[in-house]
């Protein structure tokens, strides 16, 4: 069966006055079921969710069997609009001095609020009270594997394990959660996060991977038909894993090698090579056990807000890499 896909909008009016309209999309199969609610760009700087959702759309609008479906592409269009990550920010700010502003801790958002927590709001009054389920989509940096995000309980865990992707990271239950899926986590609703890697950018391979978690999320709850599509093997929880942080053994420029993240390495592998400043030696970087790439390269923290965080000149002991490895 089809649905129609409608257009709607929530406002939200500004400290100024100056109103603010998130588009969504509104797809109804007719058919009691889930109402999923997808979102995506809640920090300026973190598109590629956006991409994600307008394919899913399409798709669930030829397939839908039951339930609805309610997404949001741009939710913090504020922030979007500046190609920040928060509203109210200047340039090279690092993402934790949002003074306020970081969307994805003001939920369910207050009316009378700052301009970010009015957003908020806003959306979770038009769009998200009614919803049984919420996939939020973020990009975290592209040293980093993309990863599914949930609370640590056993239907999210349950959940998570047929989404098909490589890495699961777990976090505990936070009753203060001022995150979108924390609050349905906190209200008694299923909420799942997932982290695309790169920031800044839409990049076709981080789509795809990204449309695998909506899609098989939406036939794990009934909203849409078929069988869950093809997994990551083995799919790795954060709580049932070790992670292995490499190091660089001196100083020096790190020059990594076309090693893919989530691929698997073995021990020993050649990781790259730093290339020393004070002698001007080539120290090679092998990996001290098996595992999956969860971060490589050279950075440091907000590597995407200011370039010298990616600067590939590293000091002794600086980490290049994680391997993650599932326990036996």
């Amino acid at each position: 069966m089809s649905a129609k896909i409608r257009r709607r909008k929530a406002t939200a009016v500004l400290k100024s006055g100056e109103k603010v309209v998130i588009p969504a999309w509104t797809l109804d199969s007719g058919k009691p079921g889930p109402c999923l609610l997808m979102t995506a760009a809640q920090h300026g700087n973190e598109v590629q969710g956006a991409e994600i959702i307008r394919r899913f759309v399409d798709m669930a609008a030829r397939d839908m069997k039951a339930g609805k479906l309610i997404a949001v592409p741009f939710v913090n269009l504020p922030a979007i609009r500046a190609r920040r990550p928060h509203i109210r920010m200047k340039p090279e700010q690092p993402y934790g001095d949002d003074r306020g502003h970081n969307m994805n801790r003001t939920w369910p958002g207050r009316r009378a609020g700052n301009d970010t927590a009015r957003v908020s709001h806003a959306i979770y009054e038009a769009f998200g009270r009614q919803c049984t389920h919420v996939l939020d989509f973020h990009c975290w940096t592209k040293f980093r594997a993309p990863a599914v995000l949930i609370r640590d309980t056993r239907a999210s865990h349950a959940l998570a394990a047929k989404l098909g992707h490589r890495f699961v990271n777990v976090s505990a239950p936070d009753k203060k959660s001022g995150t979108i899926t924390g609050f349905f986590c906190n209200t008694g609703r299923a909420g799942v996060t997932y982290e695309c890697s790169g920031q800044y950018l839409v990049d076709e391979r981080e789509v795809r991977l990204g449309l695998r978690v909506a899609v098989n999320m939406a036939r794990a709850i009934g909203l849409l038909p078929g069988r869950l599509l093809k997994a990551d093997r083995p799919i790795v929880f954060s709580d049932q894993s070790v992670t292995c942080d490499v190091h660089a053994p001196c100083s020096g420029l790190f020059v990594g090698r076309e090693l893919a993240l989530s691929g698997h390495v073995r021990k020993g592998t050649v990781l790259g090579h730093v290339f020393s400043d004070r002698d001007l030696s080539c120290r090679e970087v092998r990996a001290p056990r098996a595992g999956y790439l969860l971060g490589y390269g050279g950075y440091r923290a907000n590597p995407d807000v200011a370039l010298p965080a990616q600067h590939p000149y590293m000091a002794k002991g600086d980490r290049i890499a994680q391997l993650r490895t599932p326990r036996r």
